[in-house]
Order: structure tokens, then sequence, then C-alpha cells
């Protein structure tokens, strides 16, 4: 993986190329096939994810079976961010098309970020930007659903389709 490459995520933009260098070092390349499962709703949080081509459906399970979605990530998000919040994912993290992930293990991301906390601070303020926005565009939604004036993101079928 190339220091470019991840440069060019949203997440890592911040990071010096020396930076880039030690984190890939820990950091390893999947590939996912269209609908494959990255990780389900309550499984053991050990790794984090960043999407390097593709898109991803984060969805919150329902009691139906089905899920409601949350975001469709695209290149260059964090996605699994859970590993660094809590000991459960979230929400299920599913492929819509075909993807390049890497990820990075719980324990070696937690190293990495106390051997160098400016480099942990950066990855901390993504993720606290990441949640804002996201919390604030649920909470928008809702209270347009609680008006009765759904979002024009629903009405397009956007952000919050159950599947």
């Amino acid at each position: 993986m190339t220091t470019a490459t991840l440069k060019a995520t949203k997440v890592f933009s911040y990071l010096r190329p020396e930076e880039i260098d030690s984190l890939s070092n820990y950091a390893s390349t999947e590939q996912y096939k269209a609908g494959a499962i990255v990780y389900r709703k309550g499984q053991p949080a050990a790794r984090a994810y960043v999407l390097l081509e593709g898109e991803v459906i984060l969805r919150a399970p329902t009691p139906a079976g089905h899920g409601i979605v949350i975001e469709q990530a695209g290149p260059g998000t964090m996605i699994g961010a859970s590993v660094l919040l809590g000991e459960t994912y979230m929400v299920t993290a599913q492929c819509v098309t075909d993807c390049k992930i890497m990820s990075l293990g719980k324990a070696a991301l937690e190293q990495i970020m106390e051997a160098n906390p400016q480099m942990g601070l950066i990855i901390e303020k993504y993720l606290a930007e990441h949640y804002y926005q996201r919390s604030l565009d649920l909470m928008h939604m809702l209270e347009g659903l609680i008006r009765g004036e759904p979002s024009e993101e629903l009405k397009r079928g956007g952000p919050l389709p159950i599947v």
C-alpha cells in the first residue's frame, strides 16, 4: 500500500508521510465482493477499516431482520471506529460494490496512537467530526419524520432506507 494512497484518504490526510508509512506497516488490505459483510452489529470490534475503493452501507439491524441505513460510505472513509470506542461494532457494514479495504487491528491502532499522540489526536478529531455530522444528519431526518415532513434524502431513498 502506498503512502500516496493512504494520504488521499480523509482520515489520514493530515498525517505526514513518515506517519503514514508507520501506519501501513501494521495494516493489511483485503478485497470484498459486492454484498459481502465486513462486520456485523454486536460482533467483537477487533479492527478499524478504511475504504480505499468501493462503497459500503452501514446499517442498524431491526428486529424484523432488515436494517436502517445510517450511512453510505465511500473511498477514504474510516468505518469500524467502534474498535476505539467500545467492545462491539454498533452497526453492520456491507459492501454495495466490490471494495478494497485496508484494516488495522485494535492493538496495533492503540499502540500507534499511544506512541504518537499527535497522530492519535488527528484520528480522534476525524472521528469526532464524522460522528457529530452523522448525529446531526440523523437528528434532522428524525425531526422531519416527527413533523410529518420527511427530508429530501428520505424522499429520494437517501441515507435512511430500510433494506
